[in-house]
């Protein structure tokens, strides 16, 4: 019998058919996970808790549509497709995306990886404005990959372009295409499965030092079969196969509005209260 997580993993994603772990499935599960749980850091960005323990990971993401980051989502991924039958796990990455770093990154990106008949595939709805909106094999290394809105691929990390100084311990690099230029995402080790305590440490580290963004800056994501949408701070942000277009939110009220009808959280009126004020506060 399934557990209550896997239950309402399915129910909240609107998986309607019969269920049973195969390649098909797989894919289906991540195209409806990156439309139905958004992405978002209120807890961290507010000074709150956040906790990797799995009924709380569900009654947050699945049951009240707060949504999470990428320990919180590939946790929760890697509990229900265990339970559903898969052979997942965790690893961690290091993030390189949007940026040119001269010291190793912190290995803070955690992402779901699952075996399949010999093959391992990459299931990671958690990486915010560039999450790979379907799963990516593992054993196509070199070959651009197509999703719904980007195509991506995976390369060893010595084609990266980066000094092996700041690649510690990555074997592969995932990289999007972006405007026919291949842009650097993360990179990971599929051969260090980690355990729920390394994750912890790395939430802890996320959740809580001044120098994660992720306790200095609010943001959120979502995407559908046609965009993706973005909220850093009060910037709002859409882009998809209609092109681009870029908006800043100047009042609570136009705030509250694309918090609860754009990105469809269920977040306090107080949480979205002092989330602004400190937005307010830090520009």
């Amino acid at each position: 019998m399934q557990s209550t997580i896997s239950t309402d993993y399915l129910n909240k994603l609107g998986f309607e058919d019969g269920f049973s772990p195969t390649l098909a499935h797989l894919k289906t599960l991540l195209s409806l996970h990156v439309q139905a749980i958004p992405f978002g850091n209120f807890s961290s960005f507010l000074g709150r808790e956040v906790s990797l323990a799995s009924d709380q990971l569900a009654q947050k993401l699945l049951r009240n549509d707060q949504g999470g980051y990428c320990l919180e989502h590939s946790t929760l991924t890697r509990i229900a497709l265990t339970e559903l039958g898969y052979d997942a796990y965790n690893v961690l990455g290091r993030v390189y995306y949007q940026g040119t770093p001269v010291t190793t990154p912190v290995m803070s990106h955690l992402v779901t990886l699952v075996r399949i008949d010999q093959q391992l595939f990459l299931y990671d709805p958690g990486f915010g404005g560039m999450t790979p909106t379907s799963i990516l094999s593992m054993n196509r290394i070199g070959e651009a990959q197509t999703t719904l809105l980007e195509s991506f691929r995976l390369v060893e990390v010595a084609q990266s372009g980066l000094s092996g100084e700041v690649l510690k311990g990555m074997k592969y690099m995932l990289q999007v295409c972006i405007h026919n230029e291949w842009i650097n995402v993360y990179a990971i080790d599929p051969e260090q499965q980690i355990a729920h305590a390394d994750a912890q440490v790395a939430n802890w580290f996320i959740s809580t030092s001044s120098e994660s963004l992720f306790t200095q800056h609010l943001m959120l994501s979502t995407a559908n079969t046609e965009m993706r949408i973005t909220l850093k701070d009060r910037v709002l942000r859409t882009h998809g196969k209609g092109g681009s277009n870029k908006k800043e939110l100047t009042n609570f009220d136009e705030f509250e509005r694309t918090i609860k009808t754009v990105f469809q959280m269920n977040i306090r009126d107080e949480q979205l209260q002092a989330a602004w004020e400190k937005l307010a506060w830090t520009q």
